[in-house]
């Protein structure tokens, strides 16, 4: 074989690995980013609610991109505490990835599990073991997640941490798509610049995301 066509060749492999990795890359983005669909849930007869605190983890909050992120969190912690007195159940949500090298290229290698960097914040307030690994951005993608609410006959999500462009939108839609009453407490989500989130307050309202402030959190009135 000539040294032209050994050439080639070594291009046409070069190229056929990038378009396999460029592939991989973007179906499994699609995938980390697409909210999961389920069952409808059930009319409860004494329904409940509860607060969703997604990735407030360490290597969420440390990172650059967000600034200073204490009064996120303090935020978060008043959410916290509001529903701990009345009788919201409070479930904390992680990104925890395994040996996926494909995720690890596309989360910068964040969020792997086993690491400092997916642990809570330790600022944050922690009330009980409620804790639920997911490997994609919709919460829902955790069957245990699920299990939980359905076993409290929770019917009603408030949702507080990151990031409102992602994990925070897919597990609303997820929410959504089951037909829980999603609730959006906006000033205690975060995402990369103030431009981003007013993007995606317009389009959690353009979808029938409520949306509420921290002083507007109130138990549900439970039926008569």
């Amino acid at each position: 074989m000539s040294m032209k066509r050994k050439l080639l060749l070594i291009l046409f492999v070069i190229l056929g690995v990038g378009a396999i990795l460029t592939t991989a890359l973007v179906l499994t983005g699609l995938h980390l980013n697409t909210p999961t669909k389920g069952a409808t849930i059930n009319s409860y007869e004494n329904p409940r609610a509860a607060l969703l605190v997604i990735d407030v983890q360490k290597d969420t909050t440390s990172n650059t991109a967000y600034g200073d992120t204490t009064e996120f969190v303090e935020k978060i912690n008043q959410a916290i505490t509001f529903a701990q007195t009345n009788d919201i159940d409070v479930l904390y949500i992680k990104n925890e990835y395994g040996n996926n090298p494909i995720i690890w290229l596309l989360s910068r290698g964040k969020y792997r599990e086993g690491t400092d960097g997916a642990e809570l914040d330790s600022r944050l307030l922690v009330v009980n073991d409620n804790v639920f690994s997911k490997s994609i951005g919709d919460s829902f993608s955790s069957k245990t997640f699920e299990e939980h609410l359905i076993s409290k006959n929770i019917d009603t999500l408030y949702i507080v941490g990151a990031d409102a462009a992602a994990c925070v939108y897919n597990t609303a839609q997820g929410g959504m798509n089951r037909n829980y009453n999603v609730n959006i407490i906006k000033d205690a989500i975060i995402t990369i610049n103030t431009d981003t989130l007013n993007q995606m307050l317009t389009q959690y309202t353009s979808e029938s995301i409520n949306l509420i402030e921290l002083t507007q959190l109130q138990k549900p009135t439970q039926p008569k």
